[in-house]
């Protein structure tokens, strides 16, 4: 089996999405890709990341490949754990103070930064509707930053969260709870949760 084959069995194996970091970890050169990608074989989705040209691209596994750092946020992360039903029309990343960052991508992102600690706090992967695994608070720590005055999401989408949320069976109140503390919208979530609970 040659280079360009292997990639062809990778990308049926990953969701039709090959990085050349996961290339070069199967032995495959960059220069293979490169190749295939001026044949028009492999689409480029962002730096180091190819798609097959028949497959539609991730861009949120493309973000998170070209922002490493970055942590999906807010109703991006609601999206990603079914809570609410649109797709966001602009994604939203969180990263650490004082990280910098480039903004080289075609996707429409907005960008949070926090301190470090509570950027920490939650971090969890989850799998894109394309299937691929990307970083972003679990849903209990979602809750709490959807409720903060600082760019607060709208009503509907705060409600949609809740309900959804007060029908899990997977649901951590105690952590809930421990989060509202930190990011001081405990009076929220205790009046929210009273209600739908």
């Amino acid at each position: 089996m040659n280079q360009q084959d292997e990639i062809i069995e990778y990308l049926n194996k990953n969701g039709g999405q090959i990085t050349s970091k996961a290339a070069n970890s199967i032995g495959i050169s960059p220069r293979v890709l490169r190749n295939m990608y001026s044949h028009g074989q492999l689409e480029k989705l962002a730096p180091g990341v190819y798609i097959d040209p028949l497959e539609f691209g991730d861009d949120i596994a493309a973000l998170q490949y070209s922002l490493s750092k970055g942590i999906f946020f807010k109703d991006t992360a609601l999206f990603l754990y079914g809570m609410i039903d649109r797709t966001p029309s602009t994604y939203e990343m969180n990263f650490p103070l004082p990280y910098a960052y480039s903004t080289k991508t075609d996707a429409p992102l907005k960008i949070y930064r926090q301190k470090k600690e509570l950027y920490e706090i939650g971090i969890t992967s989850i799998k894109t509707p394309g299937g691929h695994l990307v970083k972003a608070y679990d849903i209990e720590r979602t809750l709490c930053d959807i409720l903060r005055t600082r760019d607060r999401s709208d009503a509907e989408t705060i409600k949609q969260a809740m309900n959804s949320y007060a029908h899990q069976k997977k649901k951590n109140l105690h952590q809930l709870m421990a989060y509202a503390k930190i990011f001081k919208v405990e009076k929220e979530i205790r009046t929210y949760m009273e209600v739908l609970l």
